[in-house]
């Protein structure tokens, strides 16, 4: 095949391109759409990549009429014309039976297949115009049914790119309004700014510094905020610059807040929480994030809490949730018109730093007013027993507790490690507790703290003390240290600024039953007990007294 012919399409060949059924070989499709009156074989068959391929397709096409060589020039199309109308066109494919139907004519069938209502050929329609309208010529003859554009691009002209001018244009009012933020002196918003939350607020707010910060994502930080007269502090606020925008009213979606240090008294009287209406609707928060929260009841603190308040309409929060980092410690609130509904649930929770005491676990319900808290009702596990019951701080005037407890299966040795580091003693205690206080501050509301319990120990032992070996000994002689097992043992215990006494009701140790009265104070024990000893043959009473600084204790019986 000689490489420097060029190929265009005839009728044919140009209808079979319209209707995608006519030629069903894919390489066959392939090549005929590809032919386009300029590309020669070669060039053909070097856009292809296959010359073999190529060759056989252009042969194969020209032999079924649907291409021709351009020196033939018009005479293809009149050609293309006559062949139509003399012998009827079939699809070129070994799977179609395509062909006119019994009794039609080769020129009816032509004429169906040219002028279906599927195609446009040979017709003069409005979709045969080109875009450039003038700028392409029209040869053949008027009456023909088949034409030949021949384009001229000497007045043909491109459209405008809009879509490029509005792309540009757009990223241009981007660029602007991001140059905007950058740049725009947000501290002289610092005015504006303190006034708006001070109505919102409804006391007075100052802020010492506001900028921008573009990292992770574009934010106006707020920094060293003072809220009122009582040292309420945040370490920094941050919002969207979005918030910023407009006038009159406005509706921020999220408030990060950093650092918040408030008193209990005066976080209540903050609008939105319940206890104070809120008056001012020009701006509406829907949502706070808070971070490093710290409150404080008289010099009782609770920190590092962390969680959101989110707001309903009229401002009024609905949602009211924090945690510890550690999560040890959940609160939710709900407001009412008395105060904050709490719901508390603790898990490893140590109230005091120091302490030795953690609640295992913790379930507690109450109510928070301005200068008192009042735990309705508490379940926790501590000690490794069950401990229910209610509690009240009042911090209105300095400090002052009050609480009732039930015990149930408190373990003795943790108790004494908690409370009495020194005392050794063993069992499962249960019991009623009763305990009141009041101080100018923590600590003196502790040591002043009265309180009783009726206690109940079983299957126990006191280490340091030994009845049993005292009896035995008689009269005069000092037993120091040893054990003293017992099955059970009842008593009540009164505790007065850091005096504990009690009395025995009963020491059942089997065959030796004790009852007397005891008091410790700085770990000094001096106690008077009635033993008596019980064998097979005889009844024996004597009075025991115990004495010393525990560990160190010793017993002697007397007459």
């Amino acid at each position: 095949m000689d490489t420097n012919l060029v190929y265009v399409k005839t009728p044919i060949g140009d209808e079979a391109i319209r209707q995608s059924t006519r030629v069903v070989k894919r390489n066959l499709r392939m090549i005929l759409v590809q032919v386009d009156g300029k590309l020669t074989v070669s060039e053909l068959s070097a856009k292809i990549g296959n010359r073999q391929l190529v060759e056989s397709a252009l042969r194969e096409l020209e032999a079924e009429g649907y291409i021709a060589p351009t020196m033939e020039g018009v005479s293809v199309w009149e050609e293309g014309v006559r062949k139509a109308r003399a012998q009827p066109v079939a699809p070129l494919s070994e799977f179609s039976t395509f062909g006119p139907a019994d009794g039609v004519s080769a020129d009816q069938g032509y004429s169906r297949a040219m002028a279906s209502s599927f195609s446009t050929f040979g017709k003069t329609t409005r979709s045969q115009k080109h875009p450039g309208g003038d700028a392409y010529k029209r040869e053949g003859k008027k009456d023909s049914p088949i034409f030949v554009e021949k384009r001229t691009y000497a007045t043909e002209r491109k459209p405008l790119p809009w879509a490029r001018l509005l792309l540009m244009a757009s990223f241009g009012i981007l660029l602007l309004g991001f140059f905007g933020l950058l740049f725009y002196p947000y501290d002289n918003l610092r005015p504006r700014i303190e006034a708006a939350a001070s109505r919102y607020l409804q006391t007075p707010v100052l802020v010492g510094s506001v900028e921008l910060k573009l990292l992770p994502k574009p934010m106006v930080i707020l920094s060293h905020i003072k809220i009122g007269e009582k040292g309420a502090t945040l370490e920094s606020v941050s919002l969207s610059p979005l918030s910023f925008m407009g006038s009159g009213s406005y509706e921020i979606e999220r408030v990060n807040v950093s650092g918040a240090s408030f008193e209990l008294d005066h976080l209540l009287k903050l609008p939105g929480l319940g206890v104070v209406a809120r008056t001012d609707t020009q701006i509406v928060v829907k949502r706070f994030v808070i971070d490093r929260l710290s409150v404080s009841a008289g010099d009782v603190v609770l920190d590092g809490l962390q969680g959101e308040i989110s707001n309903g309409s009229g401002g009024i929060a609905k949602k009211i949730e924090f945690q510890t980092v550690d999560r040890n410690i959940r609160l939710s609130a709900v407001p009412a018109p008395s105060g904050l509904l709490l719901n508390i649930e603790g898990f490893g929770w140590k109230p005091f730093p120091n302490a030795l005491i953690s609640f295992d676990s913790l379930q507690a319900k109450g109510l928070l007013q301005p200068g008192k808290l009042v735990i309705q009702s508490f379940d926790t596990t501590l000690l490794g027993g069950i401990v229910k019951g209610s509690w009240l701080l009042d911090w209105s005037s300095g400090l002052t507790m009050a609480g009732d407890a039930s015990l149930a299966r408190l373990d003795a040795r943790r108790i004494g490690t908690a409370f009495v580091p020194k005392l050794a003693m063993e069992g499962e205690v249960s019991g009623v507790l009763r305990l009141r206080g009041s101080g100018v501050n923590s600590s003196a509301m502790w040591r002043a703290a009265d309180g009783g319990m009726d206690i109940t120990v079983i299957n126990g032992a006191v280490h340091g003390v030994d009845l049993g070996e005292a009896m035995r000994r008689g009269a005069g002689y000092a037993v120091r240290g040893g054990v003293t097992k017992f099955e059970r043992l009842t008593g009540t215990l009164n505790v007065t600024e850091g005096k504990v006494t009690g009395r025995v009701a009963q020491l059942d140790a089997g065959m030796m039953l004790a009852n007397g009265q005891f008091s410790v104070v700085d770990q000094r024990v001096d106690a008077a007990m009635t033993v008596t000893m019980q064998t097979s043959v005889s009844t024996q009473r004597l009075p025991v007294r115990v004495s010393g600084v525990i560990p160190d204790l010793s017993s002697m019986a007397g007459r």
